[in-house]
């Protein structure tokens, strides 16, 4: 019998994949989203990048998943497809019957997020901010709206550095571009307005910091920073601190940002360097 009902974001692999097995193994029932279902769907990605290029399904996680004895329900979602992501939510919401804690690490991963603004196509900017904070609403709001009626549920926000941050690199050169700060500002403001706003609903909303991690795609990068990867935590260790966080929620306080390497130092996750 499981310990609760989860729901992971961008789940076919890093991050999202990591902790959405974390929380199985905590006995979880987890629904999962992503572009990719299937092994070896041809179909590329907006960045261009092929399953060859950067592997990882839904279907690889829903089989982990499920070797802990719990459930997994894989459901396909475009954040860029609006008309779909209110029904996929409610879908969830059905399917698993309520939702205790949501996971929102999907991002969208087009073209813009090394360039200068400049030199950026507007566009790709307006695709960035939609993908990165307006879609994350559409889905968000019916799984918020059931947590509140229910007086229990956990939201939390993969956010980046990048929102908050000074920047440590120019565009191109090891920093991200003004696309990707200004949309991850935005999503990383959300989950301290909601904070907020619902901070006597028994709903807590956390920003989680993952620092740099040695995901599929940072493990692609080149030019300046193609020694990054080597740089980044395992995505298995931040996933295993999303469910030490669920775990442990009632020590936290909603609104804040938590910054998982610390805490995957203090559980004896990562060992610093003297």
């Amino acid at each position: 019998m499981s310990v609760g009902k989860a729901v992971v974001t961008g789940a076919s692999r890093g991050i999202g994949k990591a902790s959405a097995i974390a929380l199985a193994k905590s006995g979880f029932d987890v629904a999962i989203t992503a572009r990719t279902v299937l092994r070896n769907d041809p179909s590329p990605e907006p960045s261009g990048m092929s399953a060859e290029m950067l592997p990882g399904s839904l279907e690889e996680t829903a089989e982990v998943i499920r070797s802990f004895g719990v459930k997994a329900f894989p459901m396909y979602m475009d954040l860029m497809d609006r008309g779909q992501l209110v029904p996929t939510a409610e879908a969830i919401i059905e399917t698993l019957g309520h939702v205790d804690v949501l996971l929102s690490n999907a991002v969208y991963s087009g073209p813009g997020n090394y360039g200068k603004f400049l030199d950026n196509d507007l566009d790709a900017v307006a695709d960035r901010i939609f993908g990165n904070i307006t879609a994350q609403l559409f889905f968000l709001k019916p799984i918020l709206a059931s947590m509140v009626e229910r007086e229990s549920g956990m939201l939390l926000f993969m956010t980046s550095a990048a929102a908050y941050e000074p920047p440590f690199a120019m565009p191109g050169e090891g920093g991200w571009g003004s696309a990707y700060t200004i949309s991850k500002a935005g999503f990383h403001r959300l989950a301290i307005q909601l904070g907020f706003e619902y901070q006597n609903s028994g709903v807590i909303t956390l920003n989680l910091q993952p620092g740099l991690v040695a995901t599929e795609r940072v493990k692609l990068v080149r030019g300046p920073v193609e020694n990054v990867a080597s740089l980044g935590v395992s995505p298995a260790i931040i996933g295993k601190v999303v469910a030490h966080v669920v775990r442990e929620q009632g020590k936290y306080v909603s609104g804040e940002t938590i910054q998982l390497q610390e805490v995957a130092r203090d559980l004896g996750l990562l060992v610093t360097n003297s």
